[in-house]
């Protein structure tokens, strides 16, 4: 060993190679293995695919019956109301947290109060304990949701009250 040698990394050819030789036998022994399972499963595979088919078609035609579009009436009907009653208890809150932010003889202190009563009133109407728990988490956590009508939380608060 010369001087300027410290270590000895002749053996790392032999890891390397060893390394290399293992990782394309995983490559080649995995593929072997998938294909193998591809080709002894063709009949399941394929049966599982009519089944679906057979299901999304049964399914079609059950949401095409009378009973079904008269139940999707009543759930359209249904968001429609909450719409409107999150529209109205909102509209409600503004003005009167409006009025309690121009009430003169308040402290801001005792305007928050106000204020939060207020928001604690309606909200306590509107939800179940767990639905505000989880309501004041998203907020506090500045969550956005977004649903299919364009229900938006967090990030600044409710910038658009829809259900």
């Amino acid at each position: 060993m010369s001087n300027n040698q410290i270590v000895n990394l002749d053996f790392l050819d032999r890891e390397a190679m060893l390394y290399k030789q293992s990782k394309d036998t995983l490559k080649t022994t995995s593929e072997t293995i998938d294909k193998a399972i591809t080709d002894n499963t063709k009949k399941e595979v394929e049966d599982v695919q009519n089944a679906i088919k057979i299901l999304n078609n049964k399914v079609e035609k059950i949401m095409e019956t009378d009973y079904i579009k008269d139940k999707q009436n009543v759930l359209e009907a249904s968001r429609n109301q909450m719409h409107e009653s999150i529209k109205k208890a909102s509209e409600a809150f503004f003005k009167v947290k409006k009025y309690i932010q121009e009430k003169d003889g308040l402290t801001n202190e005792q305007k928050q109060q106000y204020t939060k009563k207020l928001y604690d009133k309606i909200i306590d109407k509107f939800m179940t304990q767990e639905e505000k728990k989880l309501f004041e988490q998203l907020i506090s956590n500045n969550i956005i949701i977004m649903n299919s009508n364009g229900m938006r939380l967090g990030s600044g608060g409710v910038s658009q009250l829809r259900f």
